[in-house]
């Protein structure tokens, strides 16, 4: 896994906002969301407004929810083969933030 292919997901992830169910979703959400790949001793982020992505970089920034992981479990989690709970629970993922950004976060990647 490389670092070019995660930001390749992560803005392919901003197509997902055509979808008007995640247009709803996402209405007037305003959130900033950095994750980490330790593996990949990477940081990247991804900036949401009002239903739309507005920026995906690589870098550290001020965020309101952060996801940790190794590259594998996050695209397991992209590619439907393993589920963002069961990663939790194992100990594969690890998250700093309010709850329902991370229940807004699940519906965007699943």
């Amino acid at each position: 896994m490389t670092k070019d292919k995660i930001l390749e997901m992560l803005h392919t992830l901003g197509e997902r906002f055509e979808d008007p169910k995640i247009q709803r979703r996402f209405k007037e959400y305003n959130k900033t969301l950095q994750f980490i790949f330790p593996d990949l001793d990477a940081k990247m982020y991804m900036k949401i407004g009002d239903a739309k992505l507005l920026e995906v970089a690589e870098g550290e920034t001020e965020a309101e929810l952060q996801v940790t992981m190794d590259s594998p479990v996050f695209f397991a989690i992209i590619e439907k083969t393993e589920s963002p709970m069961a990663a939790y629970s194992a100990g594969k993922l690890k998250t700093k933030g309010e709850v329902p950004d991370l229940l807004k976060l699940q519906k965007l990647l699943l």
